[in-house]
């Protein structure tokens, strides 16, 4: 399909304002593999690097882009004599993806890793919204929960991204948009008939862009783990001086029960020997008893 024309006094694509199918009932909802693949042909959605063969039945592929930082917070590029990096264990990296994408201002985006990463132990750090009207390359975080390396290679699929329309726009290419477009900060504005958008900036976002230079990548998942280890070692100590003290009380309480069983056997054996020398003292007091002499009478 040709790309749709451009207006002579603004440089975008008439569809970045203008939705093709802004009358259709149903032109709300998620966006199938033809629709992307309309809209990446007039450059847009996938405005650079855009491969029919990542389609997907609703969503497209993304691909390592060459920028990354390091799990040590040192910014490097991937080359063709260069083309993987080895992600340590327990680790976090910020990687670039190779599509630049120029989204329409009524096209929203949403992308997470795909999920043969997943299995391997590879989260993605996101937010789950690329806003409406976004132009630019995205990075993102990638965390390895392992304890093996995992390498990352220059060109890899390891996102997927899909698209939705929102509400409508307005149906209006953006030669006729561009000059009531206000600045108002980190956004812009557009007013149409008494409805007030709000617009993403249409300055191209650099991968990484919003990496702070000054920040030195620490692995918090590095960090939990030597905190859990040293956690665990102090845990052991303790259960191991908790276990000690029991078998000392244990030991303790077993000795006193058998001294107090020796003794009460020792207090049971004397009391036998008293009563018997008691009824000996007693026998010999009384002396022996006078027999009497056959057929006298008892008295």
């Amino acid at each position: 399909m040709a790309e749709p024309p451009r207006h002579q006094l603004y440089s975008e694509p008439v569809w970045k304002t203008q939705d093709p199918e802004f009358n259709s009932p149903d032109r709300k909802g998620m966006l199938l593999s033809d629709q992307i693949d309309k809209f990446c042909k007039a450059k847009l959605l996938i405005a650079e690097n855009y491969s029919a063969a990542r389609l997907r039945p609703a969503a497209y592929t993304l691909t390592i882009g060459d920028d990354y930082v390091d799990s040590n917070g040192r910014k490097k590029k991937l080359t063709e004599d260069r083309a993987t990096y080895e992600m340590p264990p327990n680790s976090i990296i910020f990687v670039s993806i190779k599509e630049m994408l120029d989204l329409p201002y009524y096209i929203a985006a949403r992308f997470n890793l795909r999920v043969d990463w997943v299995y391997k132990g590879i989260l993605l750090g996101t937010g789950p919204q690329v806003e409406p009207g976004f132009r630019g390359f995205l990075s993102c975080p990638l965390y390895n929960l392992t304890n093996r390396s995992h390498t990352i290679g220059r060109g890899d699929e390891f996102a997927t991204i899909d698209f939705e329309r929102t509400t409508n726009f307005v149906d209006k290419t953006p030669g006729e948009i561009a000059p009531k477009v206000k600045s108002i900060g980190k956004l812009d504005e557009y007013e149409d008939e008494g409805r007030r958008f709000l617009l993403f900036k249409q300055g191209l976002m650099q991968p990484l862009e919003k990496y702070s230079r000054d920040f030195r990548i620490i692995s918090s998942l590095v960090e939990l783990s030597r905190e859990v280890r040293n956690w665990r070692n102090i845990g052991i100590a303790i259960a191991v001086s908790f276990l000690a003290l029991t078998l000392t009380l244990l030991g303790l309480h077993n000795n006193l029960l058998r001294e107090t069983i020796t003794n009460a056997k020792d207090i049971s054996q004397l009391r036998e020997q008293l009563t018997k020398m008691q009824q000996q003292l007693h026998d010999e007091l009384e002396g022996p008893k006078p027999k009497m002499p056959p057929g006298e009478p008892k008295k």
